[in-house]
């Protein structure tokens, strides 16, 4: 039986098509793909969580219908780059009529209230939710995780915490309702020279390993999200850009002064493989590494 207007059919039977998946200390990220005949499509139940969804469209979204507590709220479609953000304590549902390329994330509400926490005064009262909106800054840090989305590498695990803490942070303070103040009102707190020595002392201990952002924040006494504002502050760089930077000055004093392989440099400096290594350096650096290595010994 199909749904009407006013009521919903029986849930689910065929799952949206994932084609790649990951998950995070402070989100959960995965890319559904579905193209072919929606004549039959059913009604799908969204499992009801206590957290928030962000959908963002990679492609034109022709048709589709969605339910809130057995209410249809949305019959049409939505256009590329444009987001929907839910309340998934609500029972939502869906039907998809077209095709769909579409990235999306869930956000716990405990994780919201932490960092509304920190780096917000006072305790996060809710999102507004939202339909086909188009947000700039969402699109440019969707894209950014695409690639270690679809292809997640060993040395990723901080670039995708920091990109996963800047979105909620974003979405915090664009779609917070009443009660929150802007992150730029509130101190950014300070890095001291006794923290950056810790934080310095870490990383070169854990090279050859995936370093997390808030391992390092715990070995200073500090949040994740106060630590990388504040590091950010007092050093001009992200703490994933000043980790990358230690893995390739680590990696250029192997090249020069060991015979190591490209192979052995690469695990020693904490990246994935070589080929890994090879991208990282040629991108940072301007000429491969074994060019380098070369030119270096002349």
């Amino acid at each position: 039986m199909q749904p009407t207007e006013k009521s919903l059919a029986a849930p689910v039977t065929h799952p949206p098509h994932c084609i790649a998946a990951l998950r995070t200390p402070l989100l959960a990220a995965a890319r559904f793909r579905h193209v072919g005949d929606h004549a039959d499509a059913h009604v799908q139940a969204i499992p009801q969580a206590r957290a928030y969804s962000v959908i963002f469209q990679m492609q034109d979204f022709a048709s589709h219908k969605l339910w809130v507590d057995q209410r249809l709220v949305h019959a049409g479609g939505h256009s590329k780059a444009s987001m929907a953000l839910t309340d998934l304590t609500n029972a939502y549902a869906c039907q998809h009529l077209s095709d769909y390329d579409n990235v999306r994330l869930q956000i716990r509400n405990d994780v919201l209230d932490e960092l509304g926490g920190e780096l917000f005064a006072g305790k996060v009262p809710g999102l507004r939710q939202q339909q086909g909106t188009e947000d700039a800054t969402m699109r440019l840090l969707v894209q950014a995780l695409l690639p270690s989305l679809m292809r997640r590498e060993s040395g990723d695990e901080m670039f995708i915490e920091h990109l996963t803490l800047a979105m909620v942070a974003h979405l915090l303070r664009r779609y917070g309702q009443a009660g929150l103040r802007d992150a730029e009102g509130r101190s950014a707190g300070k890095l001291s020279g006794r923290q950056l020595a810790r934080a310095t002392e870490y990383v070169e201990a854990h090279l050859a390993q995936n370093i997390a952002l808030a391992d390092i924040a715990n070995h200073c006494g500090m949040s994740r999200a106060t630590f990388a504002r504040a590091f950010k502050s007092a050093m001009g760089m992200t703490p994933f850009a000043w980790v990358r930077e230690r893995r390739l000055e680590h990696a250029m004093g192997l090249l020069r002064r060991s015979d190591l392989s490209l192979a052995d440099i690469s695990a020693e400096c904490g990246f994935s493989d070589q080929s890994h290594f090879a991208r990282i350096f040629t991108r940072n650096v301007g000429v491969a590494p074994r060019a380098w290595r070369s030119e270096q010994r002349k």
